[in-house]
C-alpha cells in the first residue's frame, strides 16, 4: 500500500504484485451457516480462527474484513489470527449499508447530511485501520446502500457529485494523516442494484465518471473493484468492464463470481454455470497485465454440509486455474488477434468454443 511518482511525475498505486494465479483473497463472510428469507441456516457459526484455517486450506493466501467482522477495537487481536493463520489482508472495507439506521439512507450521495458525515467518518476510520494494523492492499467501496428507491427520490445530478465529494474528502484526509507514501488506494465497486433499486454507481462507467467527477489532485488514488455478477447484473459482459478500467489505468483489484443472468446478486462459485465467461475473463486480465490479488467473493450453496463451508472458495479457485491452463495451452494470441483484426467473427467465435471445448 502506497503511491509512488511515475515517470510523467503522476501519483501511481504501488499495488502488491504477483504472478497471475499466485494470490487469492476472499472475505471472512464468504463462510457461513447460509440461511436468509427462503432457506434455514445448514451449517455451523464458525470462530474467527475456524474461518481462516478454512481459508487457508482452500488456497487462500489473503483474507478480507468489513469493519462489522473487524472492529477497529479488536484489529490488532485479529491481526494476530490473521498471522498465525499464514495468510494477509488484501482488503478492508466500512460497511455502509447494515452498520446503522443513517445508512437506510445512503451513504457518501445521499440527501441526508448526518448519512453522509457518518459514511466519511467510518470510512477514515477503517482506512486507518488498514493503514496502521491490517497493512492491508486496497481499500474499497461498495456503493451498497447508495443509489435511489424512486422517481424523483433525489437530485440525480447532486448526487453523482456528493458521492465524488464524499471521496474527495476522504482522499484529502488520507494524504494530510499519512501521505502519498502510505496512502491506501481506494477501489470503487459498483453495482446496479440491491440492496437500493437504483444503485450509483451502477457500473464501470459510472464509477470511472464519478472518479471524473472528483477534484484532480484526488483522482489518481482512487480506482475500480469491479466484480463478476454485479457486471452481469447490469447486463454488461465483465471482460469488456475489466477492459474499460484498464484503458483508464483504474484497475487496482477485482471481485470474481458468478450468475445466471439479470437476476440478483446469486454469488455463485467463479466458473460454475459460464465456464466460458471464465476463460474468458482469466485471458482478459492476462492482456491487461492484472498481477494482483484474485479476489473471490462467493457464499456457500444452500445445500453445503457443514465439511463444505468453502467448498464454493476452493472451486472457484481451481476454476480459475483451469482456465488459465487453457488460456495457456490453447489460445494463440497471433492467431487470435489475426481473427480480430479482419473482424471475422464466423472464425473468432468458432475459435472460442474450440477453445473452451478442447476441440
Amino acid at each position: 500500500m502506497a503511491f509512488k511518482k511515475n515517470s510523467a511525475g503522476q501519483w501511481v498505486p504501488e499495488l502488491p504484485e504477483y504472478q497471475l494465479g499466485e494470490a487469492f483473497g476472499a472475505g471472512v463472510w464468504n463462510i457461513g451457516p447460509g440461511g436468509g428469507r427462503f432457506a434455514p441456516a445448514m451449517r455451523p457459526v464458525l470462530s474467527l480462527e475456524e474461518t481462516l484455517a478454512h481459508l487457508k486450506t482452500s488456497g487462500l493466501t489473503h483474507v478480507e474484513f468489513h469493519d462489522t467482522e473487524a472492529e477497529p477495537a479488536d484489529a490488532e487481536k485479529i491481526m494476530t489470527a490473521v498471522n498465525n493463520a499464514g495468510l494477509k489482508v488484501s482488503m478492508c472495507t466500512a460497511n455502509l449499508f447494515k452498520r446503522g439506521p443513517e445508512f437506510a439512507n445512503g451513504n457518501f450521495g445521499s440527501e441526508v447530511e448526518h448519512s453522509r458525515k457518518e459514511s466519511v467518518r467510518r470510512t477514515q476510520e477503517y482506512i486507518r485501520t488498514g493503514i496502521e494494523i491490517f497493512n492491508a492492499g486496497v481499500y474499497v467501496y461498495w456503493n451498497s446502500s447508495n443509489g435511489f428507491g424512486g422517481p424523483l427520490m433525489v437530485n440525480y445530478k447532486d448526487m453523482f457529485q456528493r458521492t465524488a465529494d464524499g471521496l474527495n474528502e476522504v482522499v484529502a484526509w488520507m494524504l494530510k494523516e499519512y501521505g502519498p507514501e502510505r496512502a491506501l488506494p481506494i477501489a470503487i465497486e459498483p453495482k446496479p442494484n440491491e440492496p437500493v433499486s437504483w444503485g450509483v454507481p451502477a457500473d464501470c462507467g459510472e464509477a470511472l465518471a464519478i472518479i471524473g467527477l472528483m477534484e484532480p489532485e484526488y483522482q489518481p488514488f482512487v480506482g475500480t473493484n469491479l466484480e463478476t455478477c454485479h457486471s452481469l447484473m447490469a447486463g454488461k459482459r465483465y471482460a469488456a468492464e475489466l477492459g474499460l478500467a484498464a484503458a483508464a489505468g483504474k484497475v487496482f483489484y477485482v471481485h470474481l463470481n458468478g450468475g445466471t443472468g439479470l437476476k440478483f446478486d446469486e454469488d455463485l462459485a467463479f466458473g460454475d454455470n459460464d465456464f466460458g465467461v471464465a476463460v474468458e475473463t482469466v485471458y482478459t486480465l492476462q492482456e491487461v497485465g492484472y498481477n494482483g490479488v484474485v479476489a473471490i467473493d462467493v457464499q456457500p450453496l444452500n445445500t453445503d454440509t457443514p465439511d463444505q463451508q468453502a467448498a464454493s472458495l476452493g472451486r472457484s479457485i481451481r476454476n480459475f486455474k483451469r482456465a488459465q491452463q487453457i488460456c495457456t495451452e490453447r489460445i494463440d494470441a497471433a492467431k487470435l488477434q489475426a481473427l480480430r483484426s479482419t473482424a471475422n467473427r464466423a472464425e473468432l467465435s468458432e475459435y472460442f468454443v474450440s477453445i473452451v471445448s478442447g476441440k
